[in-house]
């Protein structure tokens, strides 16, 4: 019912708000769901009044990101976040966030995780600039987007499954390798043919399903009360919306566009770029592309 509500929405919800925030609530695993598509429905509907409850949403990030079967959850509620809390208020938690991520994908790298963490920074670049997404990774260790760049856009981006993933991961790439300054500078312009790349690959490449061995179980909490038919009952209409629905059509004529207008802003860097570090097949379609968005060259 929230989530039919028009802004702003009624006092008696708003007063319901602070106890879905109680820990003790969210110790059932059959309530992380419902609970979760709550709290989202509370953000994207009032975000002016649920800005002051900030940090304890992140206490329920944190939970569930530690958990292997829930981190989705976690992420779920972080993109709602991005999406709709203004960027004062976000700035006060990103690098803490960040951080707890890095220390998640260190202590348990899964490729469910992976593949959120990419949705989740590709949204991020999406929404608030590469530049921002840059500058507070680095805050953490200085180099490390490269590290992120390396090892996990261009290493896992073919893993990325689902139109509206896929196009979040493709508009939130393309930022960063067109608007980002850091990705042309010095320090990790050896990055950007091989992230272009990996982008043209998504674009025209099947989905890598495979997963490695040990990632091949359900992990379910021994916690009274769970039932998987509750969970695919609650979700059963809930569809994933795409957040770039108003200002990008097509990815790939997107990126056409965006690499012409950095081509612009960089004269004479990004062909080089391209020649020496675009192969094959990927090169013949990045010229398509810029053929359907009436780009004859880039500068």
């Amino acid at each position: 019912m929230l989530e039919l509500q028009n802004r702003p929405i009624p006092s008696q919800y708003m007063a319901l708000f602070p106890f879905l925030l109680s820990p003790q609530l969210w110790e059932r695993p059959g309530s992380i769901p419902p609970l979760t598509r709550l709290i989202q429905a509370y953000v994207e509907k009032n975000p002016e009044g649920v800005k002051e409850s900030v940090n304890s949403i992140l206490g329920i990030f944190q939970k569930l990101i530690a958990s292997r079967s829930n981190d989705h959850f976690g992420f779920y509620l972080l993109n709602t976040m991005v999406e709709n809390l203004d960027r004062a208020v976000l700035q006060t938690f990103l690098k803490s966030v960040f951080s707890l991520l890095f220390q998640r994908m260190q202590s348990s790298k899964t490729t469910k995780f992976m593949k959120n963490f990419i949705v989740f920074m590709s949204l991020f670049a999406g929404k608030l600039g590469a530049q921002m997404l840059i500058e507070i990774i680095d805050s953490i260790q200085q180099g490390l987007f490269g590290m992120v760049v390396e090892k996990i856009f261009i290493a896992e981006l073919q893993k990325i499954a689902g139109e509206t993933e896929r196009k979040i991961t493709a508009v939130g790439v393309t930022k960063i390798l067109t608007e980002g300054p850091a990705m042309l500078n010095e320090s990790y312009v050896h990055l950007w043919a091989g992230l272009l790349n990996a982008l043209v690959c998504m674009f025209e490449e099947g989905v890598d399903t495979s997963t490695p061995q040990d990632e091949h179980f359900i992990e379910i909490e021994d916690t009274p009360g769970y039932t998987t038919a509750f969970n695919q009952l609650v979700f059963a209409t809930k569809k994933p919306l795409d957040p770039f629905a108003g200002s990008v059509a097509n990815p790939k004529v997107h990126l056409a566009e965006s690499l012409k207008k950095a081509s612009v802003r960089y004269p004479g860097k990004l062909q080089p770029l391209i020649q020496s570090g675009i192969k094959g097949e990927s090169i013949n379609k990045l010229q398509e592309y810029l053929l359907s968005a009436n780009i004859a060259s880039l500068s």
